[in-house]
């Protein structure tokens, strides 16, 4: 899968022009600008208006990936967090019942950028969760990208920051082809990254009012800083 498939694919190639901002993200004199609060990105109002055009009478999953960097001596050593859930007899023009405070995709203090892709697919009961498919997996793209990340950590300079982006990119298509290949329906809708100085790691909604919608979908998400 190629960033075209996606329906919606809001990101922005790292240019010359954003060089000197990436330096600035980097340097160890920088780090008292960098996050010391929880951030949280939130799904919302995901509306499917017409269920019957893709999936008939079948239940619909839905899976969001969100990755991000680390620092050195974090205790957490994951740099992507995949979610999924299952939702049964959704009606058309229906809200999946996700919640008030919508379905969370990333709580924690990032590091460098916030990148984000949703997918929808028929929910297949005997589909592993996106979690395992990734953990499973013998790609050996997965394996790379994974090792471009823990390479962020060693050494955080500017290019091993557009590295890590372009793994991120890398991990979103993997994710969609594992789940394109096991359901046969699934959707690349959504595509994002959020760099921390050039786009404040895109703290607020998107988009700022009303929903994106594509193929008789609809949704917004939120990243919001805790307290």
């Amino acid at each position: 899968m190629t960033e075209s498939a996606w329906l919606i694919d809001e990101t922005r190639p790292i240019g010359t022009d954003d060089e000197p901002i990436l330096a600035r993200q980097v340097s160890p004199r920088r780090s008292g600008h960098r996050p010391t609060h929880n951030l949280a990105l939130s799904l919302h109002d995901v509306v499917i208006h017409d269920n019957r055009k893709w999936f008939g009478e079948a239940d619909i999953r839905l899976d969001m990936l969100v990755t991000t960097g680390r620092r050195v001596g974090e205790k957490d050593p994951s740099f992507f967090v995949p979610q999924t859930i299952t939702f049964p007899r959704v009606k058309d023009g229906e809200a999946l019942p996700i919640g008030s405070g919508g379905m969370i995709g990333f709580y924690g203090v990032p590091a460098h950028f916030l990148d984000l892709s949703i997918v929808v697919s028929r929910d297949k009961k005997d589909v592993d969760s996106l979690a395992a498919l990734l953990k499973d997996t013998k790609d050996g793209e997965v394996t790379d990208a994974i090792g471009t990340f823990a390479e962020l950590v060693a050494s955080p300079q500017v290019a091993a920051v557009k590295a890590a982006l372009d793994a991120a990119m890398i991990l979103s298509n993997a994710a969609y082809r594992l789940l394109r290949t096991l359901t046969g329906t699934t959707i690349g809708l959504y595509r994002n990254s959020h760099l921390q100085h050039r786009d404040g790691f895109g703290i607020g909604r998107h988009p700022e009012q009303g929903s994106y919608r594509r193929k008789d979908l609809s949704f917004h998400y939120a990243i919001s800083v805790e307290g």
